[in-house]
C-alpha cells in the first residue's frame, strides 16, 4: 500500500504532539483545581484524564486515515498530506484537550 508510510509518520507526529499538549492540559487542570478538596478534585482529574485520552485516540484515528484519503482521493503528494493531517489532527486534539480542562473544573464544582 503506497499510503502506509505517510499514515505512520502522521500518526506518530500527532501522538507526540498531543501527548505534550495533554501533559500541559493536565498541569492546567491541576492549577485550576487548586483550592478544591481532594474529594472533589480527584474525580475531576480522572474525568479530565479519560476525556483527554479519548481525544488523543480520536485525533490519532483521524491522523491515520486522513493521509490515505488525501493521497488516494485527491492525488496529493505525500508530504503535503502528512502536513495537513498533522495540522488538522493536532488542532482537533488540542481543542478537545482544552475542553477537557473545563469539563474537569465543572465536575469539581458539582
Amino acid at each position: 500500500m503506497p499510503t502506509k508510510t505517510p499514515s505512520i509518520i502522521s500518526t506518530v507526529l500527532t501522538v507526540l504532539t498531543l501527548l505534550v499538549i495533554g501533559a500541559a492540559s493536565m498541569f492546567i487542570s491541576l492549577i485550576g483545581l487548586n483550592g478544591f478538596s481532594e474529594r472533589a478534585a480527584t474525580p475531576a482529574l480522572i474525568t479530565s484524564l479519560v476525556c483527554n485520552g479519548l481525544s488523543i485516540l480520536l485525533a490519532t484515528i483521524l491522523a491515520w486515515r486522513l493521509p490515505q484519503w488525501l493521497i488516494t482521493r485527491f492525488n496529493w503528494n505525500k508530504a503535503g498530506a502528512v502536513l495537513v493531517s498533522v495540522l488538522v489532527s493536532g488542532t482537533l486534539g488540542g481543542a478537545l484537550s482544552i475542553i477537557t480542562v473545563f469539563i474537569g473544573i465543572l465536575i469539581a464544582q458539582v
